[in-house]
């Protein structure tokens, strides 16, 4: 499936550039995760992977720069 550009994109893009991370919100099936997909460096994707919420309560330090996706 392809990607399908948002308006959004600049906005985003500056707000990510200023902080590092967002958060994005939105109605169901409108294409969050397939956005910011899009410009992540890394992905966790808390609800699919069941390693991730273990080591967030262990060591968190560990997922930095990890890929979960």
């Amino acid at each position: 499936m392809s990607y399908i550009k948002r308006i959004i994109e600049e906005d985003l893009l500056g707000k990510l550039s200023a902080s590092g991370a967002v958060l994005i919100k939105g109605p169901k099936s409108c294409g969050k995760t397939a956005t910011a997909n899009q410009f992540a460096k890394s992905v966790l994707e808390m609800d699919r992977d069941k390693q991730v919420p273990v080591i967030m309560a262990t060591n968190p330090q560990l997922l930095r720069g990890r890929d979960f996706a």
